[in-house]
């Protein structure tokens, strides 16, 4: 892939990352790139896993995306305190990698995500969640439900007991948050499943650690496979 014109997206919370992206400006233009806002070959997020997740929610996103965050970040590809090391040779050598996302269509609206979809009780007590799972039912009380993508096989999904796995594989898991007497167990599905999930009572849909909105009783929340996104690897 070749690599011309780059949007840099910093997290202007972050004040490290406000002036990170002022001296990325000058450092791509020094080695030849042009920072842009639009028709860019990739986008380069500055602040950290969060930074990348919001970006893709807000459509932000354009051509393959690269992260830069701190010494805690995972997802993105260079760190803070490393990244003039690398940066000009991932750009320049252009691979990418394709990744899953997840769609999540609820009330003719949809939701993209590059980590994990939540299903979660807002008032501390068990609900009981549903799932179907290509016509195939289950249900269950707990404190919630996760269906995650690979790449967020390794957060949310790995500590409430999930696997992990390669963040470009053609899969979708759902699992399940304290179930009850541990009466259902994580699944490992192809990424060709539709899944739909609601709860008896109402409980919140977040999305990438974004809350999106309070669902009603029954409201249910059909999740299918989304378009790939393009990392620099």
């Amino acid at each position: 892939m070749h690599i011309s014109k780059i949007r840099i997206l910093p997290n202007y919370r972050k004040p490290w990352a406000r002036r990170l992206a002022k001296t990325l400006a000058s450092f791509l233009r020094e080695h030849g790139f042009t920072p842009a806002h639009k028709n860019v070959d990739a986008t380069i997020c500055i602040g950290g896993d969060g930074t990348i997740f919001y970006a893709n929610h807000r459509s932000r996103i354009s051509g393959a995306v690269l992260g830069i965050g701190s010494k805690t970040s995972i997802v993105c590809q260079l760190k803070n305190t490393n990244w003039k090391n690398y940066l000009v040779g991932l750009l320049r050598k252009g691979k990418v990698e394709k990744r899953q996302r997840l769609l999540a269509n609820l009330n003719k609206k949809s939701f993209t995500s590059m980590n994990d979809i939540v299903l979660h009780t807002h008032n501390y007590r068990l609900i009981r969640i549903f799932v179907e799972i290509s016509n195939k039912r289950y249900s269950f009380e707990g404190d919630g439900l996760i269906v995650s993508t690979p790449t967020g096989s390794s957060a949310y999904a790995y500590s409430a007991g999930g696997s992990v796995i390669s963040p470009t594989a053609k899969n979708i898991q759902v699992v399940p948050i304290c179930p009850y007497k541990r009466t259902i167990r994580p699944m490992l599905l192809s990424d060709s499943v539709k899944i739909k999930i609601s709860a008896d009572r109402s409980s919140d849909l977040i999305i990438d650690g974004i809350f999106i909105m309070r669902l009603r009783a029954k409201q249910t929340v059909t999740i299918l496979k989304g378009k790939e996104i393009l990392f620099l690897a």
